[in-house]
C-alpha cells in the first residue's frame, strides 16, 4: 500500500505526476525495487511511500499474537488492480448504505473513493484532509471529523480484527474484499466457471466443512461452483465423498474456466467470505451414515435430559487463538456447568472433547453423570514441538494406517457431534467448528445455547 507522507527535501526521488493514475504509475517501479516517491501537485508537494501489506498489518500492535494468523500471509500485495473492472470488483458489499467515511487518505481509500464516486451513489466523506491534495477527487468527496449521515461503511485506520460487520472494516481488509477476484485471476469473469478451495492440512473436518460452505455460498451468486482441491486436506477426497456431500472436482475443469484459490488465510479470511453465516444441516452428511449416527443417538440418549458440553483444549490452547476462539479455563468451564447442570435439573451431562485431563476432571466432578463417545483423546505434554492435532497424527502413524486412523477418529468425531445436537442445550468452552455443527445440526432446538469465552469476557 502506498501512503501519503511529508515532501522530503533531502531526497532526490522519483517525481509522479498527481493525476487519477498516480497509484499505478508508482507500483510500475514498486515493482522495480523503488519504494519512496515525490508527487509534483503544485505549490503542495507531498511524497508517497510503499507499504508491503501483510508486514503493515503484521505489525500494528491490534493484531493478534496468534500463530493461525502469523503462519501465512493475510492480505497479499496488489501490484496490479483495475477499479473499472467492476465485474470483478464487490460492489454488493457497499449496497443498504448511504455513505463510506474513511478515517485515512491513502492509496487504497483514495482508490475505492474514486471507484465510488464513478459507480455508485453514496455520500464519500474523509476524516484525514489529505484527501484535498488529489485535484482528481477532491470535488466528489466531503471532509469531516465524523459521518455526515446515520447508515454508513466506517474504514478504520487500525487494524479490525471481524470479518463479519457489514458496516465496519480495517482499510486492507475492505480493499481486498472488494477486489478479491482479481487477486485470484486474471481470467474475465465470464469465462470463470469454478473454484478450486485449497484448505490447509491442520484444519479438522468442521473447519473444512464450515470453510467451504461459506465460500460456496460466496460464490454461487456469481455463478462460480466451489469443489476442494483434491489431496489439499488430510482427507482423501474417497472419504469425504463417502461420509458428506461434497462437490466431485468436475471433468471439465481447467486453466480456462477454473480459479484456483492457494493461500488459505488470504482467501478465507476477509469480509467478503466471513460474511456468509455458515448454513449446513444434516443433508451434508451421507444418508446411511446419517441413519447409523441416529440409531446410536435414540439409543443413548433418549428421552432424558441432556446437557451436551464441548470442551477445545490441546492444540485450541498452544495456537493461541484469540477472542471468541480462545478456550476458557478449565477451571471457570466447571464452576459454570456447575451451576446450570444443578439449577436446570438436567439428569445427565454428554461431553465432547479431545483433551484427556478435561474429560477425566469432568468425570471426577460429575460422577455417574458423565456420557461420552470413543475419542482419541490427548494432553499437552503430546504435543512438544507440535503444534495441531493434525501434526501429532502424522508423527504417530503412516501411510494405510494414517488414513485408517484419520478415518475413525473423524466419524466418531462426527457422532459426538450429532450427539451434541440432540441434548437439550450445548455449553462449550470457546467458539470452534464443532459449535457450528452442533448448532446447525440443532436446527434452532437448543433450549440455551452459551459459548463461555464470549459470555465470560463479557462479564469481565
Amino acid at each position: 500500500m502506498l501512503k501519503i507522507v511529508q515532501y522530503d527535501i533531502n531526497n532526490n526521488y522519483r517525481v509522479l505526476n498527481n493525476t487519477g493514475y498516480l497509484f499505478h504509475d508508482a507500483l510500475k517501479y514498486v515493482l522495480i525495487g523503488e519504494k519512496h516517491f515525490h508527487v509534483d501537485n503544485g505549490d503542495k508537494p507531498f511524497d508517497l511511500i510503499y507499504i508491503e501489506n501483510d508486514a503493515y498489518v503484521k505489525a500494528d500492535p491490534l493484531f493478534p499474537n496468534s500463530d493461525f494468523f502469523l503462519s501465512e500471509m493475510l492480505f497479499p500485495p496488489y501490484f496490479y488492480y483495475d477499479e473499472n473492472n467492476i465485474d470483478k470488483i464487490n460492489l454488493e458489499l457497499l449496497s443498504g448504505f448511504n455513505e463510506i467515511f474513511f478515517e485515512e487518505a491513502n492509496e487504497y481509500t483514495l482508490t475505492i473513493g474514486k471507484l465510488v464516486s464513478k459507480y455508485c451513489r453514496l455520500k464519500i466523506t474523509y476524516k484525514d484532509d489529505n484527501v484535498l491534495l488529489f485535484p482528481w477527487l477532491v470535488d466528489k468527496v466531503k471532509v469531516n471529523n465524523k459521518p455526515l449521515t446515520d447508515k454508513y461503511i466506517f474504514i478504520q485506520k487500525d487494524y479490525y480484527g471481524v470479518f463479519t460487520t457489514p458496516e465496519r472494516y480495517h482499510t486492507l481488509d475492505f480493499f481486498h474484499s472488494l477486489f478479491l477476484l482479481q487477486w485470484l485471476t486474471d481470467l474475465p469473469k465470464e469465462k470463470i466457471k469454478y473454484l478450486s478451495l485449497s484448505i490447509r492440512k491442520t484444519e479438522g473436518i468442521g473447519s473444512i466443512i464450515s470453510t467451504y460452505n461459506r465460500v460456496s455460498r460466496a460464490l454461487k451468486k456469481k455463478g462460480i461452483i466451489t469443489f476442494i482441491e483434491p489431496g489439499c486436506t488430510r482427507f482423501s477426497e474417497e472419504f469425504l465423498v463417502k461420509y458428506f456431500t461434497f462437490t466431485k472436482v468436475p471433468e471439465d475443469s481447467n486453466e480456462e474456466n477454473t480459479i484456483y484459490a492457494k493461500s488459505f488465510n488470504s482467501f478465507v479470511l476477509n469480509h467478503f467470505i466471513q460474511k456468509y453465516e455458515v448454513k449446513f444441516n444434516l443433508a451434508i452428511l451421507n444418508p446411511i451414515f446419517l441413519s447409523q449416527m441416529k440409531e446410536y443417538a435414540d439409543y443413548v440418549i433418549g428421552n432424558k435430559k441432556i446437557l451436551g458440553v464441548l470442551l477445545r483444549g490441546t492444540d485450541y490452547i498452544i495456537a493461541n487463538y484469540v477472542g471468541s476462539y480462545r478456550p476458557v479455563s478449565l477451571e471457570e468451564s466447571i464452576d459454570f456447568i456447575k451451576k446450570e447442570f444443578k439449577a436446570q435439573h438436567y439428569d445427565e451431562i454428554f461431553i465432547a472433547t479431545e483433551d484427556s485431563s478435561m474429560l477425566k476432571e469432568m468425570i471426577k466432578t460429575f460422577p455417574g453423570k458423565i456420557l461420552t463417545v470413543s475419542q482419541e483423546r490427548y494432553s499437552l505434554t503430546d504435543f512438544k514441538d507440535l503444534k495441531y492435532i493434525s501434526d501429532l497424527e502424522k508423527k504417530l502413524y503412516k501411510g494405510k494406517e494414517y488414513e485408517s486412523y484419520v478415518e475413525d477418529t473423524t466419524v466418531n468425531y462426527f457422532y459426538a457431534m450429532y450427539l451434541l445436537s440432540r441434548c437439550d442445550s450445548l455449553i462449550s468452552n470457546c467458539m470452534c467448528s464443532g459449535v457450528d455443527l452442533a448448532t446447525s445440526f440443532n436446527n434452532g432446538k437448543y433450549k440455551k445455547n452459551i459459548i463461555l469465552s464470549d459470555k465470560i469476557k463479557i462479564a469481565q
